[in-house]
């Protein structure tokens, strides 16, 4: 077994720490930046390969992104629920956050996009969300194995009435993603939760920061 000695401190010391930002946070904000009216600075980014393949699939989109590293912070200019490049292809990289939140974006937009991400990626489930946004009208084709990455993704277009079901056992990030894009929906989008996972702590960080954009939503407790 390794030891590693600590040397005693012999006199208080003035230390001032910076606490790394927070991966789930930067991701769910990026996506709210870019839905947003307007320009939007963000400050405290944590920048890992997963927000750098955020960032890189906003750019690729056609969203105007200032990036100051050194500073951890990154300016979007929002786009009021549209997308610039109607037409675009993205790499989601290994990025789980990205790859549910982008798609729900760009498979609500209207637009038609190609969609590659790691071999890692591509064995992560999808399938629940995919199925989500079929009954939304969206229409997938698979570039290799049905329901999950590569594939390219013919967007929706708006109907009187948005109303899905939704399976979260595998992951909550697929009720993220509907939440956060959801508000492209002109209407509103209703979800409804079927399986027997629980995944209120995240979704609840979602539901707050939608909050705190100014995004408005009701959660109807079952019976």
């Amino acid at each position: 077994m390794e030891q590693y000695p600590v040397r005693k401190i012999e006199k208080p010391i003035d230390w001032c720490v910076t606490v790394p930002g927070s991966k789930s946070m930067t991701n769910r904000a990026l996506l709210m930046a870019a839905l947003s009216d307007g320009t939007v600075t963000l400050d405290g980014v944590l920048f890992s390969d997963d927000s750098r393949h955020f960032i890189s699939s906003l750019t690729a989109l056609g969203f105007d992104v200032l990036v100051e590293e050194e500073k951890r912070r990154v300016t979007v200019k929002g786009e009021g629920g549209t997308i610039p490049k109607k037409e675009a292809e993205i790499d989601v990289g290994s990025a789980g956050t990205a790859a549910r939140f982008l798609t729900a974006m760009l498979a609500l937009s209207g637009g038609q996009y190609e969609v590659t991400s790691s071999e890692q990626m591509k064995g992560r489930p999808m399938k629940p969300l995919l199925l989500a946004l079929e009954q939304l009208g969206v229409e997938f084709e698979y570039r290799e194995a049905p329901y999950h990455f590569p594939f390219y993704i013919k967007g929706r277009q708006e109907k009187e009435v948005e109303r899905v079901d939704l399976n979260i056992d595998e992951s909550s990030q697929f009720l993220s993603a509907l939440l956060l894009a959801g508000v492209m929906c002109r209407d509103g989008l209703e979800i409804h939760l079927t399986g027997q996972r629980d995944a209120r702590s995240y979704v609840e960080i979602s539901m707050k920061m939608m909050k705190e954009f100014g995004c408005s939503m009701e959660q109807v407790e079952k019976d």
